[in-house]
């Protein structure tokens, strides 16, 4: 855990510190604060939401003071190659924090960062902090944990040296640009430049190389066999990791453009938090239902506006079903991103489908009588939303490719059938989401 004195006595070391171009510099003073910072976002990683408003404060304090300092240091960074590392180093950290925090860069840290991108598009030292930060802002990770987001860093850093950073004039069809006129994160060419007066591009940013490698990694975690891939390295499977670096390809292909049409909403809901109030509902079971405020909608998904003052801890990942005033389906989702505010919490959620049915699942066909075995939450076909049923269950549950699942039905009698997994589509904290086909040959 952070707390607000911890960041305090981080934000007046950083206001103490004047960068200087020798290495004695770097070991004494910036190697040090650096790990500080390292340190700082290993405990955000156990972070729970919505943070308490003096750790918000203390936060916002800590990122104005940060961009402040990266101002004051870029004349020598630009200037220096040990300072445009540390420079270079230092931003990567802070943009980790920002994300695993989700508090907002203050403005013109973007900026800051096209700038040194140009006066070191050829060296390779501070071009690799630069390229493993904007290819992390390029995929938009706010639907990562903290443990997802420094894995898929780790990865990023272990792609080098394939990531290759363009300057201005050198454009490549694949590349991601950002524009000094403007203080975002990079996006995709191609959609950067569909924009209605769209900026004049100032700096390329190559993704091929590394898309290549992320295929190439896939591919091999999802040729080992079914125990291999369901071992744990990093809080992540090797089902996990290959569900990862697809969320990652998508973005770089796609950007941050929805494939499905979203428009402004404004209505009440009903919303169940966690897999216990969930699958209690679905069972029949009492469950707490909660009040909130639809800000946005499309068939993909909701944006949300938290309205209890006093309510259950969010997290990236987490299950949850909701069912706008008006409907009658429950719609199962992942919470994909949150953002703090003054005045309560925003997040998005992402729709995995409509009314979950509860089932029992086993090894054995023997199944139901007294349904010992484990419960899971099974979502139909329903295009455009969902064009494959899927399962979900809790981490751990499946660990074979063939499952006999049990099915109640409408007039009380339990129904088997034998289902097979085809495609391993997400991994959360809580929860692990396959999508699977009914095998219509039972094995005696």
């Amino acid at each position: 855990m952070i707390d607000e004195r911890e960041i305090e006595a981080l934000r007046r070391r950083l206001e103490r510190i004047r960068i200087r171009t020798d290495s004695a510099w770097l070991a004494e003073e910036g190697r040090p604060l650096l790990a500080s910072i390292d340190e700082l976002l290993q405990h955000s990683v156990a972070l729970t939401f919505p943070l308490p408003a003096s750790d918000v404060l203390a936060l916002h304090r800590f990122m104005t003071t940060a961009v402040d300092r990266l101002e004051e240091w870029l004349p020598d960074a630009r200037r220096n190659e040990l300072a445009g590392k540390f420079f270079a180093g230092f931003a990567l950290r802070l943009y980790l924090l920002s994300t695993m925090t989700r508090i907002v860069l203050p403005p013109g840290f973007w900026r800051l960062l096209t700038q040194l991108g140009h006066a070191y598009a050829d060296k390779e030292p501070v071009r690799g902090e630069l390229a493993w930060l904007f290819a992390l802002a390029a995929a938009d990770p706010r639907f990562m944990d903290g443990k997802e987001l420094l894995w898929a860093l780790r990865w990023i850093q272990s792609a080098s040296p394939v990531i290759a950073l363009y300057g201005s004039g050198q454009s490549q069809e694949d590349g991601f640009v950002m524009s000094l006129s403007l203080d975002e994160p990079p996006e995709p060419r191609a959609w950067f430049f569909g924009r209605e007066n769209a900026p004049r591009a100032t700096l390329f940013f190559s993704l091929e190389e590394l898309a290549k490698r992320a295929e190439e990694e896939i591919h091999l975690l999802e040729g080992g066999g079914w125990a291999t891939r369901r071992h744990q390295e990093g809080g992540l499977s090797a089902d996990g990791r290959a569900a990862l670096l697809r969320e990652l390809l998508d973005r770089w292909r796609y950007g941050w453009q929805r494939r499905l049409p979203r428009k402004p909403f404004d209505a009440m809901a009903e919303l169940l938090v966690g897999w216990e109030a969930v699958l209690s509902h679905r069972l029949g079971l009492p469950a707490t239902i909660h009040p909130v405020r639809v800000t946005d909608v499309s068939i993909s998904g909701y944006e949300l506006r938290w309205t209890d003052n006093e309510g259950p801890i969010f997290f990236p990942g987490q299950i949850v079903a909701i069912r706008v005033v008006g409907d009658v389906r429950w719609v199962l989702a992942l919470v994909r991103w949150l953002r703090q505010h003054p005045n309560g919490l925003q997040m998005g959620i992402q729709a995995l489908g409509f009314d979950p049915e509860p089932v029992a699942l086993g090894q054995e066909k023997p199944l139901p009588a007294g349904t010992s075995a484990q419960m899971a939450l099974s979502v139909r076909k329903a295009p455009p939303l969902r064009l494959q049923s899927a399962l979900v269950c809790t981490k751990g549950t499946v660990c074979g490719p063939k499952l006999v699942e049990a099915s109640e039905s409408a007039v009380g009698k339990w129904l088997l059938r034998q289902v097979h997994f085809i495609r391993f589509e997400a991994q959360t904290r809580d929860v692990e989401v396959f999508q699977f086909e009914v095998d219509p040959f039972m094995e005696d």
